[in-house]
């Protein structure tokens, strides 16, 4: 199916002949087509991998969630996981493509299906650097970090001061805006923190703060809540994170 011709300077040249033409652009659209349908396969395994989104307020998410998450993500390599930091109470799971929320949530206001994955305890925490303050009396001679709250109590140094027996002072409060903040201070010895737990453990288990005035300890006014958006209750993918972070905790 090749001719030979020769061109101005003599030498030779092949050319296909017009059947071989033919079969050359029939040979070609083939291996386009078989392109595209590989193209195809390719994209629709692409979409075929799950992908859901994790959701919950900036600090538990950086303190608590994040390790976690990562580790179960290296565990479950299939399905493309996101975490997102929320400070809604209670979002709208559907308008804003969130999977599963852990919401933070007063006690006793947890609504069925959702189940409480864990209640919080508070104590005062500082860096090592700080230890040793020689009874509750020596918090005023350091910054009170506090974290911004509501009705909350166990929150409040005002109310620790008073617990511990602390005679009434001018403290010397430094309140954020959240316990991100708070805890980044703390570590730093910038101050004397109320810490929350389960959500300092690692921090404490690391040495990176420490416990002051044990037992002493006051239960939190919220509670941490597993959320699920509608119709994902039975999805073996979110069945399978719900249970590993309530092994966790």
């Amino acid at each position: 199916m090749l001719t030979r011709a020769r061109n101005g300077a003599g030498h030779s040249l092949t050319a296909p002949t017009p059947a071989g033409a033919e079969l050359l652009l029939a040979v070609e659209e083939a291996l386009a087509r078989l392109g595209d349908a590989c193209d195809a396969v390719r994209g629709r395994a692409g979409r075929a991998r799950p992908q859901l989104t994790v959701a919950a307020n900036g600090s538990f998410a950086s303190l608590w969630l994040a390790p976690r998450l990562a580790a179960f993500a290296g565990q479950h390599p299939s399905t493309a996981w996101t975490m997102r930091a929320i400070e809604e109470e209670r979002p709208d799971m559907v308008r804003e493509g969130i999977d599963l929320a852990i919401l933070r949530v007063r006690a006793g206001s947890v609504r069925a299906p959702d189940q409480i994955l864990f209640e919080e305890t508070l104590f005062p925490v500082c860096s090592p650097a700080l230890y040793g303050l020689e009874g509750p009396d020596g918090l005023l001679r350091h910054s009170l970090l506090e974290e911004a709250h509501t009705n909350s109590p166990e929150m409040d140094w005002g109310h620790w001061l008073a617990l511990l027996g602390v005679a009434p002072a001018k403290p010397r409060i430094v309140r954020f805006s959240s316990f991100n903040q708070v805890i980044a201070a703390a570590i730093a010895g910038a101050g004397v923190a109320l810490g929350r737990v389960p959500l300092l453990d690692a921090e404490l288990a690391a040495g990176r703060l420490v416990r002051l005035f044990a037992p002493r300890q006051l239960p939190g006014s919220w509670v941490f809540a597993l959320h699920t958006r509608p119709g994902l209750l039975r999805d073996p993918h979110v069945v399978l994170l719900r249970e590993f972070l309530q092994a966790g905790a």
